[in-house]
C-alpha cells in the first residue's frame, strides 16, 4: 500500500467531511471560494487552532485540560499590559507564565493522582478570577496600537497568526511521532499501566504534557489579545468548547492514545472553514456555535458506525476457518 492510499484511508472521514463542508460553503455562499475564502479560514486558526493542539495534547495523554480557555484570557491579559516591553518580549513572557501554570497543574494531577477534570475546573475558575484581577475588571488595551502592525502583515493568504499556527502543529506533530517523549505521552494514554511498567515516568510525561496545553493557550491568548489591541476578563470564553470540538471532529479520543496532530489539523479545518463560510453570509456566531455542534454529533456517530462495521467485519473472518471446518 503506497503512503498516499494509506493517508486516506486512514484519515478518510476527515476528508470526507472537510470536502463536504467546503462544498456546502461555495453552494450557499458564492462569494466563498478563492483567495478571500482561503485567507477568511486560515485567519481563524488564532486563538482556535493553537488552544486545540494544546488540549489534544493532554488528551492523547488520557487526561484534560479545561484551563486552557481561562490560560488564554490571562496571557492575554499579561501581554497587553506588557506590551510596553515590546511585541515578542510580552507575547514570549505571556507564553512562559503559562508553560511554567500548565507545569504545575500537571504535577499536582501527577503527584495527587487526582482526576484532571476535576481538578482543571479549579484551575479554569482560578485563572479567570486571576483575570479579573489583573484587569481590575476593565478591558485593558495597548498603550501603542503599532505593535500589532507587525502580526497584520499578509503574504499571500498568510498572516503571521496563521503560520504561528501551522508551526505549532507542525512542531507537535514532529514531537509526538518522532520523539521518545512524545511517543511516550501517546503510551500513557492508551496504555498507562503497561507504559508505566516498561518504565516510562509518568509524572513527567504528564507535567510534559500540561506544560504543552498551557504554553500553547498562553501563545494562542497573547497573540489574539495582541492582534485586537486589547484583552478583557472575559475573552475567549468559548473557546474551550469550540476548541474540543475540533480536536474531536479531527479523530482525537477522548480516552487517550489515539490521534495526532494531524487529526488536529483536519478537525481545525473543517470548523475554520465551517466558520468562515457561515460569517460570509452574515450568520450569527451563536448559529455558528449550534452548526459545529451538530456537525460533531454527526462525526461521532459516524465514528461509531465505521468502528462497529470494522470490528463486526473482524469477528467475521476470525470465525470463517472455524465455518469452513465444521
Amino acid at each position: 500500500m503506497n503512503a498516499a492510499k494509506e493517508f486516506f484511508l486512514k484519515y478518510s472521514l476527515q476528508i470526507v467531511v472537510l470536502l463536504l463542508v467546503v462544498g456546502t460553503m461555495v453552494m450557499v455562499s458564492p462569494g466563498f471560494r478563492g483567495e478571500a475564502a482561503l485567507f477568511s479560514s486560515l485567519e481563524r486558526l488564532i486563538p482556535l487552532g493553537v488552544i486545540a493542539a494544546g488540549l489534544a495534547v493532554t488528551m492523547i495523554a488520557g487526561e484534560f485540560d479545561l484551563s486552557v480557555a481561562s490560560m488564554a484570557a490571562f496571557a492575554g491579559a499579561i501581554a497587553v499590559q506588557l506590551g510596553g516591553l515590546g511585541l515578542i518580549a510580552s507575547i514570549l513572557i505571556a507564553t512562559v507564565v503559562g508553560v511554567l501554570l500548565g507545569s504545575l497543574q500537571g504535577w499536582v494531577i501527577a503527584r495527587l493522582g487526582i482526576s484532571s477534570l476535576v481538578f482543571t475546573v479549579g484551575t479554569l475558575i482560578l485563572l479567570r478570577g486571576a483575570t479579573w484581577l489583573a484587569t481590575d475588571g476593565v478591558p485593558v488595551t495597548l498603550t501603542d496600537y503599532k505593535l500589532s502592525d507587525a502580526l497584520m502583515v499578509r503574504i499571500w493568504v498568510f498572516t503571521p497568526l496563521s503560520l504561528t499556527t501551522i508551526a505549532v502543529l507542525a512542531v507537535l506533530g514532529i514531537f509526538l511521532s518522532r520523539t521518545r517523549w512524545g511517543r511516550e505521552i501517546s503510551s500513557i494514554g492508551g496504555a498507562r499501566q503497561e507504559a508505566v511498567a516498561s518504565g516510562v515516568k509518568l509524572r513527567s510525561r504528564l507535567v510534559l504534557a500540561f506544560a504543552i496545553s498551557g504554553g500553547c493557550g498562553a501563545l494562542a491568548g497573547a497573540l489574539s489579545s495582541f492582534r485586537g489591541g486589547s484583552a478583557t476578563p472575559d475573552g475567549l470564553a468559548n473557546m474551550l468548547l469550540l476548541a474540543l470540538a475540533a480536536v474531536l471532529i479531527g479523530g482525537v479520543s477522548l480516552t487517550g492514545g489515539r490521534g495526532g496532530m494531524i487529526n488536529v489539523a483536519f478537525g481545525i479545518a473543517i470548523t475554520a472553514v465551517l466558520a468562515a463560510g457561515m460569517s460570509s453570509i452574515g450568520v450569527k456566531a451563536f448559529v455558528t456555535e449550534l452548526f459545529t455542534g451538530v456537525l460533531l454529533l454527526v462525526v461521532i456517530l459516524l465514528e461509531f458506525a465505521i468502528s462497529k462495521a470494522v470490528a463486526y467485519r473482524a469477528s467475521l473472518q476470525r470465525r470463517r476457518p472455524h465455518l469452513a471446518v465444521a
